[in-house]
Formats: C-alpha cells, structure tokens, sequence
C-alpha cells in the first residue's frame, strides 16, 4: 500500500535506526524497529532519526521531502512490543506504528511475526498489518539471506521483500552493512501495478559511541522495476537516491 498524505498505506513490519522489524519492512537500516529477536533479559531501545525521504515499497512516498521519526521498543524472552511515531517538517504528514512481534530461532534460522496497527493523524485514517518473515545466517563469506511479507488489510493485498547482506565489522566500534533489496507488489500498492516492483542497494554504518549510545547512518538507491506510468500508485515509483542518519539508546 502506498504512504501519501491522501490515503492510508505504510510499512508493516521491521528495523530500523539501525533503523531493522519489530517492524517495517525495508531493509536495515531504516526501518521504524528492530526485527524481533530473542531477549534473555528484559531490554529496550529507543530511536530517534532523520530520513532524507520516506522510503517503502520502492516509492518516494513525499515526493522528495523529509521524515523526522522517533520509537520506543521492549523485548523479553521471543516477545517484543514498539511504538514509532513520524512526521514530515516540509508538508502536513505524520503516522503512528503500534507493534507486538514473536521470533524463534531453529540453528541458521530465524523466524518472526507480528502485528501493526496503523494511525494517520493528519487524515484521521488507520490501517492493520500483519507480516513474517525468515533470516538464513548459514551461508558462505558471512552472507545472510531473508525473505518477508506483510498483508495489508485495508488495501487486500501483501508485499514481498528479499534480500540479501553482509555485515563488515571495521572495528570493536564500527559496524558496516551492505544489503540489496528486491520487492514484488501484489495489491499492497492498491492502484500500482502487480509484480516485480524495484531493486535497491543500501550501505550502512553503526559506530557505538559507548556500551548503550550508538549512532548510525544509511544511504540508499532504489531502482523502478517495470513502472507503469498509467497507473497512480506507480508515480512515485522512481529511481531515486536517499540518507538518513539516527541516534540509538539501549538499556
């Protein structure tokens, strides 16, 4: 489904700030949470960050302009549980996620789900999304390979994401991530065409300032996969470039 001022439509699942999914579904780093994982304490982080341009389903869903976002995420044993709140400085656009996901990991995999519920203050509407997916770390040279999906209630219909990545760890304080993301639309985008949808190649830098304060930064560039001019849903898929940079506090 697509994100625009004049309709609801927005990520499910998955990460961000490292911005990965309790919940959102592009690729890390800027999702609006975390993907669920297991906790064997009780832990929490907080995300605050900037996106260059709101970024989902391969669409530049402001038209060029800016997202400001902040969550707030707890995670206990294969539980987790977010809030993430977003809102543009550069037009009237602002979005509520509310969260609960569940995870296991069997040996290389991992698997997780959950549930977001969806506000759009500035319009009053709101949508339901439930979505999964699956991680596989057992490949050669450290790669790690994932597949998610998320149906969108409101619009009938789901999106598919794959993806495969690396992480690099420079040193004990920087972490880098290289990921190239691929999705297929199939009534999530509701007046966008069905099918392969876009391909993208994002980099990403964590550096831990200390034990709990972490800041990072993305860039990204998204390719249009077979556009379909005539449709809506299909003009703010585009080939485009876009950063973002975020502040992480875990406890």
């Amino acid at each position: 489904m697509q994100i625009t001022p004049s309709k609801t439509g927005v990520p499910f699942l998955f990460y961000l700030a490292n911005v990965s999914v309790a919940f959102g579904h592009e690729p890390e780093p800027n999702l609006p949470f975390e993907r669920p994982h297991s906790h064997e304490a009780v832990e929490g982080h907080a995300h605050l960050g900037w996106e260059s341009r709101y970024f989902s389903e391969g669409r530049d869903n402001l038209d060029g302009d800016s997202l400001l976002f902040g969550s707030f995420e707890m995670g206990w044993k294969h539980l987790t549980a977010g809030i993430w709140y977003g809102s543009s400085p550069d037009q009237r656009y602002d979005e509520v996620q509310l969260t609960l996901g569940i995870s296991e990991q069997f040996g290389d995999f991992e698997i997780y789900g959950g549930y977001t519920h969806l506000q759009f203050p500035f319009d009053g509407s709101y949508d339901n999304e439930i979505g999964g997916g699956i991680v596989w770390s057992g490949l050669p040279v450290d790669l790690e390979c994932s597949a998610d999906v998320y149906y969108s209630f409101d619009a009938d219909g789901y999106f598919v994401e794959l993806a495969m990545g690396r992480n690099f760890v420079i040193h004990d304080e920087l972490k880098l991530n290289l990921s190239l993301p691929f999705g297929i639309n199939q009534g999530y985008v509701a007046d966008g065409h069905d099918g392969v949808n876009h391909i993208a190649v994002q980099l990403g830098l964590e550096w831990a300032l200390s034990e709990t304060l972490s800041i990072s930064a993305h860039s990204t560039y998204s390719l249009a996969l077979e556009k379909d001019s005539a449709l809506p849903g299909d003009d703010s898929l585009r080939d485009f470039f876009h950063a973002g940079v975020g502040l992480q506090w875990s406890f």
